[in-house]
């Protein structure tokens, strides 16, 4: 593998794809959609919750996710752009996707064969550092190491094959099929988990990651030749991944400040679904509580989840006509007042009317009944801005360094994760042991509320963004004006 550096590369025609062979490059997304959140949101909190304890869950997922995603946040660019500068006889993007991988597979067997997660009874705060958890961390690491090494060069090879004037339509393949994954994922792992097989689980994950990246590497061309020019050395590679000028890219990096405010508020919702259930509509202890609160939350993620789905494809196309911004305005709008009425939804705001049919479909409280109708406002506004949100970079970005500047924006995605967990995990066990507000435990109206300012904050970011198509050319004036 050679290593070579960068300097503007010439602009490529690219044959159209259609939409089968778009949908079928879209699949590793589907793959990561079913890898991360399910993972994240129903897999890893039991296992803490059964290595550390009722009183440190929180905590203990909030710290496990935030050091391995902070792997993340760092590695991935570095990873996009070394795919933007090699050359092997395979092409710069398939080695890594390959690898990367292989990897994954790998720290996921064996997450599926440690048998002491569901066994640990160390509790306190030693918990933090029982083997157990220990070896947890450990393995999560590796995994988040060996899948960034994949996602970053991979996201790199969607323009690399996609030409202009079918970019808003692979974008709300690219959208789709993260959220038909998350769907997926939510269903399978939950009730996979519901049924005490976290092993089967995670082996699904792994055959899923191992399935779509054979189709990627074995349908498509890697052919884009990396910039011609001398040998660049590690250091100055890992240095200049993250200089990003905010007068040439300004707008790039409102976008990204747009995505991490969004996106922590959708994380964040999604990962401590399962503990809201929980002490909300399921409170105690014991297996069968447990189980319930874990069906739930996958009730719920498949609510918000299957609107998304909807509204994605729709939307992407419509962004082709009106732009992206308005799209990423009106998600972040929905989804605030969706959050809003999750943290009311232990009271019965809406009329017997809507809740009793959705909760003897379930078999769940109708106040628990309630809370999907808010998960529909959540979901329309995850379709809404997963659809456009990939179109939106790869407009901003030179094309040249596509590997680089989207693996810069897990930044945003990576640290949303981070930062919706730690805001979440201290929140919510610092103000459960205050006692309850607004009819629930404290923590869970507090973190709500923290994860509504932040969609807000995700508008005000875009609002910051001149929209504008590659090769230069401006949306009609009246989506121009006042940028």
């Amino acid at each position: 593998m050679t290593v070579v550096a960068q300097t503007p590369a010439a602009a490529v025609d690219l044959p159209r794809l259609g939409v089968p062979r778009i949908v079928l490059l879209s699949s590793y997304w589907v793959a990561l959609g079913f890898l991360w959140l399910p993972l994240g949101g129903q897999v890893i909190p039991i296992f803490v919750l059964h290595i550390v304890g009722d009183g440190l869950k929180g905590t203990g997922t909030a710290v496990l996710e935030a050091f391995g995603t902070l792997v993340a946040v760092f590695w991935q660019p570095v990873m996009g752009a070394l795919s933007d500068r090699t050359h092997t006889r395979f092409g710069r993007r398939k080695p890594f996707i390959f690898i990367g991988t292989i990897g994954s597979m790998l720290f996921l067997g064996l997450m599926a064969l440690t048998p002491q997660f569901g066994n640990a009874t160390t509790t306190g705060p030693g918990a933090l550092l029982a083997p157990a958890y220990l070896w947890l961390l450990l393995l999560y690491f590796l995994l988040q190491l060996s899948e960034n090494a994949a996602q970053a060069p991979y996201q790199g090879l969607l323009p690399d094959v996609v030409p202009e004037e079918e970019r808003s339509r692979a974008s709300s393949f690219v959208g789709a099929g993260n959220l038909v994954g998350i769907g997926v994922g939510v269903v399978v792992v939950g009730t996979l988990m519901g049924m005490g097989r976290p092993d089967l689980a995670l082996f699904t994950a792994a055959g899923a990651l191992g399935l779509t990246m054979l189709i990627v590497v074995l349908l498509f061309s890697d052919k884009v030749p990396p910039a011609a020019g001398g040998r660049i050395s590690w250091r100055e590679l890992v240095v200049d991944t993250f200089r990003i000028s905010p007068s040439k890219h300004g707008d790039f990096l409102w976008l990204m400040a747009s995505r991490l405010a969004i996106l922590v508020a959708v994380a964040g919702l999604q990962r401590y679904a399962v503990y809201y259930f929980k002490d909300v509509f399921y409170p105690g202890g014991g297996a069968a509580l447990e189980e319930h609160a874990s069906l739930a939350a996958r009730d719920l993620q498949g609510v918000i989840l299957g609107v998304a789905i909807l509204v994605s494809l729709p939307a992407g196309e419509l962004s082709h006509r009106i732009g992206r911004k308005p799209l990423i305005v009106a998600s972040g709008i929905l989804g605030a007042i969706g959050t809003l009425g999750l943290i009311g939804s232990p009271f019965h705001l809406l009329p017997d009317l809507a809740t009793t049919p959705v909760a003897g479909l379930l078999g769940v409280p109708q106040t628990l009944a309630q809370a999907m109708y808010f998960g529909v406002l959540v979901g329309l506004a995850a379709g809404m801005f997963l659809s456009v949100d990939w179109a939106f970079m790869v407009d901003l970005i030179p094309h040249e360094e596509s590997g680089r500047f989207l693996g810069f924006s897990n930044i945003a995605t990576a640290g949303s994760g981070v930062l919706a967990g730690l805001l979440g995990g201290f929140l919510i066990d610092a103000f459960n042991a205050r006692g309850n507000l607004l009819g629930q435990p404290g923590g869970y109206p507090v973190t709500f509320a923290v994860y509504t300012v932040f969609f807000i904050l995700g508008i005000f970011a875009v609002l910051k963004v001149r929209e504008t198509r590659r090769g230069g050319r401006s949306l009609p004036p009246p989506l121009a004006t006042g940028h």
